[in-house]
C-alpha cells in the first residue's frame, strides 16, 4: 500500500498546502469540511471540486493534516492501492530526494505552478538532512532547478 506521501504525490497535492489537523483524535471536525449544507465546506485538495470525503494524514515533517477529496480523486486514491506505477502527466516534474532516492514527486503542466511547488517544497524540507529538491522539464529532458545547488 502506498504511503500518505506517495498518495498525495499521485494526486498532485502539495503536502504543505494541507490544513493542519488537531493532534487530538478527530471527532466532529470532519463533518463541517464535507457537509453539503456547511458554510465551511472544503474543496478537493487535488482538483478544487467540492469535497465529499476527508481524512487526516500524519506526515513526519508537517504533522497531522486534513486531506479533503472529491469523489473522483477519492476513487483515484483508492485505485492507487490496486495498480502499480505512477502518473507521468504534466511537463514539469518536481522531486524531493533524500540522498539518491526520490521520496516525493509531482507533475504539473504550467512552469509557474511547478516553480511555486519547488519553492514551497524547499521551505518545508530544507531542514531535513540530505534533502534535495529538483525541477525538471520532462519534454526537454533537462533539469531547470536543483536545491541545494549542485557543483
Amino acid at each position: 500500500m502506498p504511503s500518505d506521501l506517495e498518495r498525495l504525490a499521485f494526486l498532485g497535492v502539495d503536502p504543505a498546502s494541507l490544513d493542519p489537523a488537531s493532534p487530538q483524535p478527530v471527532r466532529a471536525d470532519w463533518l463541517a469540511r464535507i457537509d453539503s449544507h456547511s458554510p465551511d465546506r472544503r474543496r478537493c485538495c487535488s482538483c478544487r471540486a467540492l469535497a465529499v470525503a476527508t481524512r487526516v494524514v500524519d506526515l513526519d515533517e508537517l504533522g497531522r493534516r486534513w486531506h479533503d477529496q472529491c469523489r473522483d480523486c477519492m476513487i483515484a486514491g483508492i485505485r492507487l492501492n490496486w495498480v502499480a506505477g505512477r502518473p507521468m502527466e504534466g511537463r514539469y516534474r518536481v522531486t524531493l530526494w533524500t540522498g539518491d532516492r526520490p521520496i516525493l514527486e509531482g507533475w504539473w503542466d504550467e512552469l509557474a505552478t511547478a516553480e511555486d511547488k519547488t519553492t514551497r517544497w524547499i521551505r518545508v524540507y530544507e531542514s531535513r538532512e540530505a534533502a534535495r529538491v529538483t525541477l525538471g522539464d520532462e519534454a526537454a529532458g533537462t533539469r531547470l532547478t536543483s536545491w541545494p545547488e549542485e557543483p
